[in-house]
């Protein structure tokens, strides 16, 4: 067999693979473009390339330049080899044909004119050669012998030249893209980097320093950047602001120059704001170290992904319950009463320690009988628990209105609209009061509560009649109505009616626990979630 006669068999073994490949992969529904979502498309596709690049080499076919690859030793392995197809650039072609942009880290990036035109001629290329491919591999395997060599050459060449240019200007482009992904993680370690140094340099306390503030606020902002880069499971855009941080601290330092202060009930929440800051501060001084296995695509950096998961998270609390005034106020006044009923309730105090289940239909009575109790001071809780429960208004021209109400609205997990107000979720409303079936309940519990207070008077007068009810309204919520001893303490002549009127309350209290519980149970887990720890901060403290 003579050499010539050899070279030709192995041109035509080459096409017999390469027509077994085309027939394998896999096409989108237009039959317009290749699949490769799948494991076995993907292989097809893989195969076909593979081959293709066979048959080119067996047609001893020059190869085009691909000198620019020592530029990007990183993302080729081999830079001896000649073509190295590879699916990942040409999944990256027929993507950018249709988009026209690539998208890192939730950022969208223009192509250049240059890398647009590159993908431009790929495509028609690709497209060409899966076409022509099939004529050639046709008329050649059934006849036994290659036809129109010379153009069967001149395809495989031209289609090697438009990738060649396409793969130079795609790893340019993406270079591009991995530098300004790195930038920003660059200029947050830069951030606090000056952070720590102003720090290190403090005589006094640091947050009284203008310029420590302004460093604060920029390091903060760079931190909402990285999570919308980085976070992929993220819940927020730009509502996270310096501001929260600034509230807590200022909460910590109440509770440091008064240890009665009613704030010290929701210092745990404070320390969670700063603690998960400085979390993302450490990461980044740990990334410092380490530049160099910066994964450009953020979201794969695991210990940056997790501090910002833990931050937004601790941040979007402060929000609810620090940076929101109302709120702020009903979980200091309702932690006094949960911590009362553990003293007056030996069961409750047991149910807390344990998380038994009961709990946590105990839980939802008594943050009601609390509202009801007190209206005025819980409606920032409820309101935010049940918007659809309360008349809402515009904000604007309201007096008292703070920033914080406006941030809270805006990270609302509940979807569910005010009783009354604007339909567009970008209008800022304010609370105005309930609704009326709530303000039908409230006047039921006022009258119990009357009742209750009268039936103590005249049997027990020396003792504070409002305490007694309370704790008699905590009892029967936690052990239920089977229990009559706890209305001993009434008027026996009263004592059966107001039992009967305590029954109908608790009974009617069931449906608007569940509602509590039941209508964004997202928010009502981390609320009860967040009184339980703070409940318990407070027991460890007395103790």
């Amino acid at each position: 067999m003579t050499e010539y006669t050899h070279a030709r068999l192995l041109e035509r073994d080459s096409l017999v693979q390469l027509a077994s490949a085309r027939e394998n992969l896999a096409f989108d529904e237009t039959g317009n473009s290749i699949e490769t979502g799948s494991a076995k498309s993907f292989a097809a596709a893989e195969r076909f390339l593979e081959v293709l690049e066979g048959v080119a080499t067996a047609f001893a076919l020059e190869p085009a330049c691909r000198q620019y690859r020592t530029s990007f030793q990183e993302h080729f392995a081999d830079l001896e080899a000649q073509r190295d197809y590879s699916v990942t650039v040409l999944e990256a072609c027929l993507s950018l044909r249709r988009s026209g942009a690539i998208w890192a880290n939730g950022q969208k990036f223009e192509l250049s004119q240059e890398a647009e035109t590159a993908c431009l001629a790929l495509h028609e290329e690709w497209q060409d050669l899966l076409q022509q491919l099939d004529r050639y591999l046709t008329t050649s395997l059934e006849h036994g012998q290659i036809r129109d060599r010379e153009n069967l050459c001149k395809l495989l060449s031209s289609f090697d030249e438009k990738w060649a240019t396409f793969e130079h200007c795609y790893m340019l482009e993406i270079l591009k893209v991995q530098h300004t992904a790195k930038g920003l993680v660059f200029k947050a370690i830069e951030v606090e980097h000056m952070v720590s140094e102003l720090e290190k340099k403090a005589d006094t306390d640091i947050e009284d320093s203008s310029e420590y503030q302004v460093h604060v606020q920029a390091l903060v902002a760079c931190t909402a950047r990285l999570n919308v880069a980085a976070n992929l499971q993220r819940k927020t855009f730009d509502e996270l602001t310096v501001e929260i941080r600034e509230n807590a601290v200022a909460l910590l330092r109440m509770c440091a120059m008064d240890p009665e202060t009613p704030l010290q009930a929701v210092r745990a929440i404070a320390q969670q704001v700063v603690q998960s800051f400085d979390e993302v501060r450490d990461c980044l001084r740990a990334m410092r170290d380490k530049v160099e296995l910066i994964n450009p695509q953020l979201s794969q950096n695991s210990d940056l992904v997790n501090a910002l998961m833990r931050w937004e998270e601790a941040w979007i609390i402060g929000v609810r319950y620090i940076q929101t005034r109302p709120v702020l106020g009903a979980f200091c006044k309702i932690l006094p009463r949960l911590l009362r009923a553990t003293q007056i309730s030996s069961k409750f105090a047991l149910m807390c320690a344990n998380f038994d289940a009961e709990l946590f239909l105990v839980l939802p009575r008594i943050v009601w009988l609390s509202f009801l109790d007190s209206p005025e001071s819980f409606t920032g809780l409820i309101s935010n628990l049940l918007p659809h429960r309360f008349v809402h208004a515009p904000a604007h021209g309201l007096p008292q209105r703070r920033a914080g109400d406006a941030q809270l609205q805006r990270i609302r997990r509940q979807q569910s609209l005010p009783a009354l107000g604007c339909e567009t979720s970008e209008t800022e409303l304010a609370v105005l009061g309930a609704d009326l079936p709530l303000r039908v309940l409230q006047n039921k519990y006022v009258k119990v509560k009357m009742a209750l207070e009268q039936g103590l008077e005249r049997y027990q007068a020396q003792l504070p009649s409002q305490a007694r009810v309370w704790s008699l309204m905590v009892q029967t919520a936690i052990n239920g109505t089977d229990n009559q001893s706890q209305f001993d303490i009434l008027d026996p002549s009263a004592r059966a009616t107001s039992a009967a009127a305590v029954e109908a309350l608790m009974h009617e209290l069931e449906s608007w626990s569940m509602e509590l519980q039941r209508h964004c149970p997202e928010d009502w887990n981390e609320c009860i979630n967040l009184l339980m720890q703070c409940l318990f901060d407070e027991q460890q403290k007395d103790q």
